[in-house]
């Protein structure tokens, strides 16, 4: 039987990541982007609660504390942003399961979901009966992680960097010293430690940025409006 999920937050990129992650699974996904919202779909067909900490209306610890008086066997699992605090007391206090910083990658958040719907009860909030046994989740084993290449200085990048400096023939001594390249060689250099990043540097680096940034641009744009309107 498909399981159904409630999220709650104003983020409509988190949405939407959240969204695309859970796509190729048997879940249905409600998506509402305040605590108002979320507390008017909750109902006994909600397997799963996943909630912003900060949002419009009532916030995730609200919403939480509510899930859990309404339907005590429905798990929930709080969004904070990188930014923003997170009060691990009164989460507890509200009776949170699991909680998620943001921006997150998708892998994780599939698991932990699994692992949520996967031990969560179906306790009768109005009769109070025992929760039925569930089998223990089976843990998916966790990936071997790639082999790190090993840079010749201590930042990440820096064996991207040095490649393409020698083959413009600059010495990294030299480079770090008195060389000052040409604007041309500089482009080139560029564009050639552009080509060596790989494709997963890039999208980490993007999601990173570019989440965060669309939410400033976004409430920057909603607080012009605001003025125009008074």
């Amino acid at each position: 039987m498909s399981k159904t999920i409630l999220l709650a937050d104003d983020s409509v990129t988190i949405r939407k990541v959240v969204e695309l992650t859970l796509m190729d699974e048997p879940y249905e996904l409600v998506s509402v982007g305040s605590g108002s919202e979320a507390l008017e779909k909750l109902s006994s067909e909600i397997d799963l609660v996943i909630a912003d900490v900060h949002m419009p209306g009532a916030d995730g610890y609200e919403v939480c504390q509510e899930v859990k008086q309404r339907t005590p066997g429905v798990p929930v699992m709080l969004l904070v942003g990188t930014f923003e605090s997170y009060d691990a007391d009164k989460a507890d206090a509200a009776g949170a399961d699991d909680h998620l910083k943001k921006p997150f990658d998708s892998q994780d958040l599939l698991a932990r979901v699994r692992g949520l719907l996967a031990s969560s009860r179906a306790v009768d909030p109005v009769g109070g009966e025992e929760p039925a046994p569930q089998p223990e989740p089976e843990l998916e084993p966790e990936p071997e992680p790639e082999p790190e290449l090993e840079p010749e200085s201590g930042s990440p990048g820096a064996a991207a960097v040095m490649a393409p400096l020698a083959e413009e023939g600059i010495e990294p001594a030299a480079a770090a010293t008195s060389v000052e390249p040409s604007d041309a060689t500089v482009d080139r250099i560029a564009r050639r430690v552009v080509e060596l990043l790989s494709e997963e540097t890039v999208r980490e680096v993007a999601w990173e940025v570019i989440p965060d940034l669309a939410e400033i641009v976004i409430k920057e744009r909603l607080s012009e409006l605001e003025s125009e309107v008074e």
